[in-house]
């Protein structure tokens, strides 16, 4: 049988354009009666229906393909991937006003079709592996990102963690029986989970993607939340603000003291582009008022205290407002500083750092800081690079052809009242 819809196209031949037809097309795929998965008529019978040539069918059949309404399966035919919104709307051929859903899709098996969905149009599921023997509100924030863009279309992650409950990693075998037992589309690894296991994760022929917050990029692909970079913006920042003698505060990461010496080499970066020769003091502390007590004392009470001061790790702050406090000194006023910022995090949570068995062991609270100061800080957004991972992901679980590039996102800027000292008379 024959579709009888064809006896109600127009009868002269139409200059309808190929836009008008994806148009028209678009405008008859919202129809309340047309679902996700249904197949088209053949670009022949559309081009017979909307009396026009092949080629200009066929262009419009790839143009919704492109915007992602249509999917084209070689030997299958075309078929609806996600149903049109507002936006895909365009300028419909008044002439073609009177034509139904009905008569563009196939009369086949109901319109649908039984065909294995392929990767872009299924659920897919993911492996975010990390450290889990610590609270991370950074990393919370990351997957927060992720899932925002996974969870509205249908996927999911799920976080495995590559240590025990001693904070320490996980042997080879035990990792690849894990990885076997429980496949999955795509991975996600925090960078030092790709510098140790690598190749397992290589072994099991699937896309993964590293991050991290420091570059350079060492594993690729990958993507770093770049908050070492932000040490020589910041330093510059308080350069320009009227300070000449800057010193550099972080916190110091016995697990990775590789970002301790990139900290470094940004601040030195900074202060031999503004010019300043005489003056270089980089510390790095745990997270404890103690230390950082000493390091203030360090800092400020020498012969040449400095005048500046650069926060290379926002969690550092609470200790840093409370001894300036005590000591009656004034962000802004008797001392410039500029701290690394998380959005929607920092400020909020209080870290509490110990070592056990030679492993960091972080644990964070509510804090109960809060300052009338606008600080000036060097702010990046972890929920938002985590929607950048998961895009990338989702792109390289699709496509065998896609290719991940390695990408920083930086800090951005945002000067607040504490980078710059009055000017003395």
């Amino acid at each position: 049988m024959g579709h009888p819809e064809k006896t109600k196209t127009i009868s002269a031949r139409s200059d309808i354009s190929a836009e008008e037809i994806a148009a028209t097309l678009v405008d008859l795929l919202s129809s309340e009666s047309v679902r996700a998965g249904m197949r088209l008529r053949s670009v022949r019978d559309l081009a017979e229906l909307f009396r026009t040539d092949y080629r200009r069918a066929h262009e419009a059949i790839e143009d919704l393909a492109a915007r992602g309404i249509l999917a084209k399966r070689h030997g299958s035919g075309t078929f609806v991937r996600r149903m049109p919104v507002a936006a895909d709307a365009g300028k419909r051929n008044p002439l073609f006003r009177k034509l139904k859903a009905q008569q563009i899709l196939s009369a086949d098996d109901g319109a649908r079709t039984r065909r294995r969905p392929l990767a872009k149009d299924r659920h897919l599921d993911f492996q975010f592996w990390v450290d889990t023997h610590w609270h991370d509100p950074v990393r919370a924030s990351v997957i927060q990102g992720v899932t925002d863009v996974l969870s509205p279309l249908g996927h999911q992650i799920t976080t495995c963690g590559a240590t025990d409950a001693d904070g320490q990693h996980i042997g080879k075998k035990e990792l690849a029986a894990r990885l076997q037992a429980h496949p999955t589309d795509g991975y996600l690894l925090i960078d030092w989970v790709a510098e140790s296991y690598g190749e397992l994760f290589t072994a099991m022929n699937k896309s993964w993607l590293t991050y991290g917050y420091s570059g350079p990029i060492r594993h690729q692909p990958g993507m770093i939340l770049d908050c070492v970079e932000a040490v020589e913006r910041g330093t510059q920042a308080l350069i320009e603000g009227g300070c000449r003698r800057v010193a550099l505060l972080g916190w110091l990461n016995a697990e990775h003291e590789w970002e301790c010496e990139f900290e470094r080499f940004y601040y030195a970066h900074a202060l031999r582009r503004a010019g300043i020769k005489d003056y270089h003091v980089a510390l790095s502390v745990h997270f404890d008022a103690g230390q950082v007590r000493r390091a203030l004392a360090e800092i400020l009470d020498s012969k040449r205290p400095a005048d500046g001061l650069y926060l290379a790790d926002d969690n550092l702050l609470p200790f840093v407002a409370q001894e300036l406090e005590r000591r009656g000194l004034v962000p802004g006023r008797d001392l410039g500083v500029v701290t690394l910022w998380n959005e929607d995090l920092s400020g909020k949570t209080l870290v509490h750092e110990r070592i056990e068995n030679g492993v960091t062991m972080l644990q964070h609270e509510d804090s109960p800081f809060s300052s009338p100061y606008d600080w000036s800080h060097m702010e990046q957004s972890p929920r938002q690079f985590g929607r950048a991972l998961a895009r990338n992901l989702i792109a390289a679980a699709q496509s065998a052809n896609t290719q991940l590039g390695n990408n920083a996102t930086l800090a951005t800027w945002k000067p607040g009242k504490t980078h710059i000292l009055p000017r003395k008379a």
